[in-house]
């Protein structure tokens, strides 16, 4: 899978989670649609009411329950892109959806990675990694925090299916997993414990299991919030690039 590749099929993941064409995520305009997942789609579920926002760089996609329409339409439809990004947006849209006893997720970058732009990089020294499989992956749960990566759960909708394990001195030293968040697209995640962060396992884990989903033909994507640098230094040292910004209310616990 090369670029052009990737963001094919980042496209038609989208469209298809966002109930819209493709052609809507490539113009310049806003699109808003009633809220709907088709089968291509992420597997995440939807919160009711629902409104979530996406962009590929270009226009921007609106989804929404029906109850939502008329407000997204008054208030958000005639903004562009830049506008619709900004502070001043985001507080309007916290504000309408906290009556709601919802909150806003995002702004999060979503990186994807290809086999023209992999840079796995080097092992640590003294490092040892191991490709988990599905069924082996159970085996992991039993260490509780390594939440980035492991979703603990081999069943369900998103379930966990590869993971790459970071063993130094015969004791665990970091875990980076896929979960099959749709067919096409995979989520990875790293965590590293605090002892031997900074000294590549994370960039290597994440170069490891990239690999191994690439050459299955799955498209490995990487979520990080705008403010976690660390996290998005290691996304692009493994050569993963930006390929969609997005937002999205969810429920107050």
């Amino acid at each position: 899978m090369n670029r052009k590749q990737a963001i094919e099929t980042v496209r038609k993941v989208l469209a298809a989670d966002f109930a819209c064409s493709e052609a809507d995520l490539q113009d310049s305009a806003t699109r808003i649609y009633s809220a709907g997942v088709g089968a291509d789609g992420f597997r995440f579920p939807l919160p009711e009411p629902s409104l979530r926002m996406v962009t590929m760089g270009s226009g921007t996609v609106i989804s929404c329950s029906e109850g939502r329409m008329e407000w997204a339409r008054k208030q958000l439809g005639a903004l562009g892109r830049e506008q619709l990004f900004t502070a001043a947006a985001i507080s309007r849209i916290e504000h309408f959806i906290n009556g709601d006893n919802q909150t806003l997720a995002g702004p999060e970058l979503k990186y994807v990675c290809s086999l023209d732009s992999i840079n796995p990089g080097n092992l640590p020294e003294g490092i040892e990694i191991r490709l988990y499989d599905r069924s082996l992956i159970p085996g992991l749960y039993e260490y509780g925090e390594f939440r980035n990566a492991l979703s603990y759960s081999s069943a369900g909708n998103r379930p966990d299916m590869l993971a790459a394990v970071a063993v130094c001195g015969g004791t665990l030293a970091g875990i980076a997993g896929a979960s099959a968040d749709s067919d096409a697209m995979w989520q990875v995640g790293v965590d590293v414990v605090p002892e031997q962060q900074g000294g590549g396992i994370g960039r290597a884990l994440v170069g490891l299991l990239t690999q191994a989903l690439l050459k299955e033909g799955i498209l490995p994507y990487y979520t990080v919030s705008t403010s976690n640098l660390r996290s998005r230094q290691l996304a692009v040292s493994a050569g993963y690039w930006p390929a969609w910004t997005q937002l999205y209310a969810r429920n107050q616990a």
